[in-house]
């Protein structure tokens, strides 16, 4: 287990690299982030369903400019990691009451990494004007400290974002199967289905056109069409 939490703090914190301080190349969506922490703790396809929602909840709220969106970085490693962790523990496919249950405790998850964010940046401010400072006086060198303290910090913050991420969402994983009643489990099994909806409602509201619209309604219809199909080969 100790290989696994270091393993997530290394790759979550190259994804809270890419987020802001880093190339910016996509390691930090949902999608990705939520199935590498399924991967590190025993199961990528629960991790990547667990992402593939997030990332159709948050795929509006992008990191750009100045812009502070959620932490959705965060919310996929807790819901990626505890949604394996639950699979794991069953011994069987993730069942969607806890999967649903792991998707809105990654809610206050995404807030908080959103005060770490903000900190983070108003650290890094502080940094620039030291830095502006040191450049009147003269020291052209801490322009490179004043980039690399900045960079650090960035990846520091991830790494300890990360492993608590990770590590809440090893609890949780193990929790929320052991204290779901029966009927508790039937009522977030049946909340699931909404979430992908809530998605599909976010991914809509970016579009610009109705052309855009009628590829998009067509898009998730052949999406589904494809899983029922693949859902009856199966059996």
């Amino acid at each position: 287990m100790a290989l696994r939490f270091l393993l997530a703090a290394l790759l979550g914190g190259i994804c809270y690299l890419d987020r802001t301080a880093g190339p910016q190349v996509m390691l930090h969506r949902p999608l990705i982030a939520g199935s590498i922490a399924g991967a590190i703790f025993g199961d990528f396809f629960a991790g990547a369903t667990a992402g593939a929602i997030l990332e159709l909840l948050y795929i509006a709220r992008l990191p750009v400019g100045a812009s502070i969106p959620p932490d959705d970085t965060g919310a996929a490693i807790f819901a990626g990691a505890g949604a394996a962790t639950a699979a794991t523990a069953v011994g069987s496919e993730i069942h969607y009451a806890v999967l649903a249950a792991l998707l809105l405790l990654s809610v206050p998850c995404a807030e908080t990494g959103k005060v770490a964010d903000r900190f983070v940046r108003r650290i890094n401010g502080r940094i620039a004007h030291l830095t502006i400072d040191a450049v009147d006086r003269g020291d052209v060198a801490a322009v490179d400290h004043g980039l690399v303290a900045g960079f650090t910090l960035f990846a520091a913050v991830g790494v300890g974002m990360s492993l608590l991420f990770a590590g809440l969402g090893v609890a949780a994983g193990h929790w929320i199967p052991a204290v779901l009643s029966p009927g508790e489990g039937a009522g977030f099994a049946r909340m699931f289905p909404l979430l992908p909806l809530l998605g599909a409602a976010s991914v809509l509201s970016c579009t610009r056109s109705e052309r855009s619209a009628v590829a998009f309604y067509v898009s998730m219809a052949a999406a589904f069409a494809v899983v029922l199909a693949w859902r009856w080969w199966m059996r």
